[in-house]
């Protein structure tokens, strides 16, 4: 891949809809140009939506997404195909096909023409949208999402209910588009057929993460998209794939260690200190602080080798917050102890000197997983940043992502002028 210069990337990027559902989780993605990639996963596990977001059809919640086109027009530079296959009453296909050609100012004529032959367009021209069948539908938003000679083109579905023939003769036209423009193609559930002939990389989603990202050059030679699905699919659902978290989440839990191993260095000595104390209550209570660190420990190593999601960070919050407050508890029966027990200085200096890891407990770990500022802007250089300076750069980050919605709108702007001027001349 060092020789490939990359279409899209995605950094740390997710979609919540209505406050509540993550549908995707901090993805990170890379796809170069002239790939055909596959996006494959069971049912509500984010496919669509990160077709959509890949289409620039849909605004995610954090992170970064980038083009790397000929020119800065990201519109005029990704095709999409709607799914949406009703349309307004009283439109005729000709109507439509030549609203497209009008928005993007297309001018090649044998293009054209090639389109109108291929999707079977010229025998339907005179005909009502809607007085069309779905499948040829969705066969002409693949010809309106290639109409401009897009660099990156997302297909959401390429009909499997059309004559053999004609598919073929659909998919061998976007092979051909993909090979002599250098093209970039994602589609999202391709079929054998689609695969076969315009992917060469699947990806696999779970619950909103990437589980799965294979080269079919890197696959057993006589494994097919169609054993590949079927195993990884049956993986899933036995629960055999353990779907795992980006490994940014790795410097979270390494400055959680490093904190916890200051915080063991002061117990130890404690204990060490009150050995003849170590049946005391108070005593066996500051042990149990040790057992519930040791517990949340546990569930932050988990974050490495299961998914990032509302369970796992709840329980992250939970644990720390029980933590958090237990400290405070025990600290506060122990000052109210005799000062004549003789364990109850060594006990107050025990606390006085692990204030630093409490505060790490309350202002960094509890407040960023309670925000969820891990899940959406960490990355290997942040996660270890303060959180005054993470904060910072989401400041940064969400300004970029506002900068780019803006100019995106000023695009769309200067389309619908253009359709008005050509409306004019005509």
């Amino acid at each position: 891949m060092k020789n490939k210069q990359i279409c899209v990337s995605l950094e740390n990027v997710s979609k919540i809809f209505n406050k509540t559902n993550l549908a995707i989780k901090k993805i990170n993605l890379k796809i170069y140009k002239g790939e055909g990639v596959a996006i494959i996963g069971p049912n509500q596990s984010g496919k669509s939506v990160l077709g959509r977001l890949i289409a620039s059809q849909i605004k995610q919640s954090g992170g970064i997404i980038e083009y790397n086109f000929e020119n800065d027009n990201v519109i005029a530079n990704i095709g999409f195909q709607f799914r949406q296959t009703t349309w307004p009453m009283g439109f005729k296909v000709k109507e439509v096909f030549n609203l497209y050609k009008n928005i993007y100012n297309v001018k090649d004529k044998k293009w054209l023409d090639n389109l109108v032959q291929v999707f079977c367009i010229e025998t339907r021209w005179n005909k009502v949208l809607t007085s069309c069948n779905t499948s040829w539908l969705q066969l002409f938003s693949i010809a309106l999402g290639i109409i401009h000679k897009p660099e990156l083109l997302v297909l959401d579905e390429v009909s499997s209910s059309i004559g053999l023939d004609f598919k073929i003769k659909i998919l061998n036209f976007l092979k051909d588009y993909k090979n002599e423009n250098n093209a970039t193609l994602v589609i999202i559930s391709p079929d054998d057929a689609t695969f076969e002939i315009l992917c060469e990389r699947v990806i696999v989603l779970e619950t909103g993460f990437i589980i799965s990202d294979d080269y079919i050059t890197d696959w057993n030679k006589n494994l097919t998209f169609e054993k590949y699905s079927l195993n990884i699919m049956n993986a899933i659902k036995q629960n055999e794939i353990t779907v795992k978290p980006d490994q940014l989440f790795k410097p979270i839990l390494k400055k959680f260690e490093m904190n916890v191993e200051k915080f063991r260095e002061i117990y130890n000595a404690f204990l060490e200190k009150n050995m003849n104390y170590e049946d005391e209550n108070y005593i066996i209570e500051i042990r149990n602080i040790y057992f519930h660190l040791n517990e949340l420990h546990n569930i932050l190593n988990s974050l490495l080798s299961t998914a990032m999601n509302k369970k796992s960070i709840d329980q992250v919050i939970w644990h720390t917050k029980t933590l958090i407050k237990y400290f405070k508890t025990i600290k506060k029966k122990i000052s109210k102890l005799e000062p004549k027990i003789e364990y109850k200085k060594s006990a107050m200096i025990f606390f006085k000197n692990t204030e630093s890891f409490l505060k790490y407990l309350e202002e960094d770990l509890y407040k960023s997983f309670k925000s969820n500022k891990y899940i959406v802007y960490a990355t290997e250089l942040t996660a270890a940043l303060s959180r005054k300076e993470l904060k910072q750069l989401s400041v940064l980050k969400k300004k970029y992502i506002q900068e780019e919605i803006k100019f995106m709108k000023l695009e769309n702007k200067f389309i619908k002028k253009q359709q008005r001027q050509s409306k004019t001349t005509k």
